[in-house]
């Protein structure tokens, strides 16, 4: 088991905004760090592998979603959870480098991304301007 660092987006479903770290959570998997951060049969503060600062808690905190970060220090990775509006919308995929204050474009795996690619390839090109 592991400890992993999570950040939640400022906004919901955005990166832009940028990040507050909520929350450390033992998990042997990225993927049992999500679900650790996911409300499903009760609220996710309640797991016990879960340390949650005070100042966060007291605000309430969602489940952890697109548009968040899951940070591995064994590893030194971040995963960013992509929301919508990105070519890649709905995948988890490795950040070059993370920006808490935010950011609109990024790289993984020397791979640039942005805001606008979803909607430059798919829907501009289908809008008629006669």
């Amino acid at each position: 088991m592991k400890d992993y660092i999570v950040y939640h987006a400022n906004k919901f479903g955005t990166a832009g905004a940028g990040f507050t770290e909520v929350a450390v959570v033992s998990a042997d998997s990225l993927s049992q760090a999500y679900q650790l951060t996911n409300n499903i049969e009760e609220s996710w503060v309640e797991n016990y592998q879960v340390k949650i600062s005070e100042q966060e808690f007291s605000k309430g905190l969602r489940s952890t979603s697109s548009g968040d970060v899951i940070f591995d220090p064994e590893t030194e990775e971040y995963f960013f959870l992509v929301p919508m509006g990105y070519q890649n919308s709905g995948d988890t995929v490795v950040l070059d480098k993370f920006d808490i204050d935010g950011f609109t474009e990024f790289t993984s795996k020397g791979e640039q991304f942005d805001d606008r690619g979803y909607y430059v390839d798919y829907i501009a090109p289908t809008v008629n301007v006669a």
